[in-house]
């Protein structure tokens, strides 16, 4: 191993915590910032260009790129995990088997992902909930984004690797690059080469494309004995990354069905405009969420090389650093939502849409009380899987982004009306905060016990 890999252990286990927590969260925050300022930029192109048909037709789609990119999420998480843990521990054949299992799954899984939706590209827009008006725009997209599904599970997969390998900073400059090569690719193929809903696919793919090309000549040709092809494929470990990312897997699976949900129950209840006014809205929550996963995220390495190295003090602050700053930026972030987000879904659409506008201008008020709560179990849910404790991991994910999202959706319409629709979101992350608190209460007990 070389010597940068070395120092790089010993600075995991001998160097300030807050030092540790700028040089992995701060990188991991901005890269995640990137990526939703791009999807706010894919609105903006959309909603102006294309219209919110448009914009509503796209929203479709996303339950199932959530989806696939769940599988991504769940072998790349697990995987960094793994590999981790495995270098706190000095199992360096592990860590290599464990790469190269990885980026292998994650080929074939969205190979075969992308070929079954192009061939039933329509059948799965009805099945998603799209009419004769938005079809057109969905199977567009389709056609534009999943030729390139193994490229992006590859994007995701080299992300996570680079952060467990001690390069975040490397990491964040190629996602942030991306990003930006996707709004220059999408503006040229809407606005210059007329290619509509095909072309903010193909945007997308097109800069992975690029981020993926150098990130995989990173890690190949890097001179670690950690090479992306230096292990075996094993489908031990390939059940081992399954069980530590599932957590994160359940994350990124219930946006897609809170966004399945709201959309079949807006098309119901206000048609088109509903979920454009949704898609609208979620994308600014998005940027707000994925703000808190780059810092929950962004620590995983820290904390499970500790956990691997004994070291469970350091994993303990880490965490509670961890939690000062999400509280802090949940709190920024419910201020600006609340304040400012009316303003900010103004830009999306022209004063022809205001129906639209004033659907999710009220809903964007009452989603801002979410980000006061959700910071925690957002965090929780990350500390848990980088413990390897997927089990109390997936119960937060699942509980916060499936069972109560998914009750109050379909109640709430019914018992008060549409538009208590918006309460969904912050009911489902309260009930969930009294389960994470006590979870992570109880673990610290034990670890108290044990020490």
């Amino acid at each position: 191993m070389s010597t940068h890999k070395l120092q790089h252990e010993q600075d995991l286990v001998h160097l300030p915590i807050p030092t540790l927590f700028k040089r992995f969260a701060i990188p991991c925050v901005i890269g995640m910032l990137s990526i939703g300022i791009q999807s706010i930029i894919d609105g903006l192109v959309v909603g102006n260009f294309l219209g919110p048909n448009a914009l509503a037709g796209v929203s479709l789609i996303l339950p199932l790129y959530s989806f696939i990119a769940a599988l991504a999420v769940v072998i790349g998480i697990g995987s960094q995990t793994i590999v981790s843990i495995g270098q706190g521990a000095n199992d360096i054949t592990k860590v290599k088997n464990s790469m190269t299992t990885g980026i292998i799954s994650i080929i074939g899984f969205c190979f075969v992902a992308s070929v079954t939706v192009l061939v039933w590209s329509k059948e799965t827009v009805v099945i998603l909930g799209g009419n004769s008006i938005l079809e057109g725009y969905s199977v567009g997209y389709i056609y534009g984004l999943l030729p390139f599904l193994p490229i992006i599970g590859c994007a995701y997969y080299n992300d996570y690797m680079l952060r467990a390998l001690g390069h975040p900073k490397v990491s964040m400059f190629l996602m942030t690059m991306s990003v930006i090569l996707n709004i220059v690719f999408n503006i040229l193929f809407i606005t210059v080469l007329d290619l509509g809903t095909f072309g903010v696919g193909f945007a997308t793919g097109l800069a992975y494309t690029i981020s993926v090309l150098i990130s995989v000549y990173l890690l190949q040709n890097s001179n670690s004995k950690l090479k992306l092809f230096s292990g075996k494929f094993k489908f031990r470990l390939l059940w081992e990354m399954f069980y530590n990312g599932s957590s994160e897997g359940v994350s990124e699976l219930a946006g897609g069905i809170t966004i399945f949900l709201f959309n079949l129950t807006l098309m119901k209840y206000l048609g088109e405009s509903g979920v454009a006014a949704f898609t609208i809205i979620n994308y600014i929550y998005f940027v707000g969420v994925i703000t808190l996963i780059g810092v929950s995220d962004g620590v995983i390495p820290i904390i499970s090389y500790n956990f691997g190295a004994k070291q469970l003090d350091r994993s303990k602050a880490v965490f509670r650093l961890a939690v000062i700053v999400n509280a802090s930026i949940g709190l920024i972030l419910a201020l600006i939502l609340a304040i400012f987000g009316p303003s900010i879904i103004e830009l999306f659409l022209g004063e022809e849409d205001q129906a639209v506008i004033d659907i999710a201008s009220k809903g964007a008020r009452i989603y801002a009380f979410a980000f006061l709560i959700n910071w925690f179990n957002i965090l929780a849910a990350s500390f848990f899987t980088a413990i390897t404790d997927a089990k109390r991991s997936v119960i937060i994910s699942a509980l916060r982004g499936i069972i109560f999202m998914s009750l109050a959706v379909t109640v709430l319409p019914i018992l008060f009306g549409i538009e208590y629709v918006w309460y969904s979101v912050p009911i489902a992350e309260v009930l969930t905060l009294c389960i994470s608190v006590t979870l992570i209460y109880n673990l610290f007990k034990k670890w108290r016990l044990k020490s």
